[in-house]
């Protein structure tokens, strides 16, 4: 995923495709750890991305709500 243009929607399918990998019975100790880092990258950057959001709610509401 690059950081140029960050897509909220394909990093959480990906976080579900990695969490059902982990439920699988097999699983290999160096992808799980590979897996794992990418999740948590993914995380990281669906925080900061909700995090922005819930910035840009916030200046929406003071600019409309000011007057009341």
């Amino acid at each position: 995923m690059s950081e140029e243009k960050f897509n909220f929607t394909k990093a959480y399918k990906e976080i579900e495709e990695i969490n059902e990998w982990f439920q699988r019975e097999d699983i290999d100790l160096d992808e799980a750890l590979k897996k794992y880092e990418r999740g948590m990258e993914l995380i990281k950057k669906c925080k900061e991305r909700l995090k922005q959001a819930e910035n840009k709610f916030e200046e929406i509401k003071k600019k409309y709500l000011k007057d009341e």
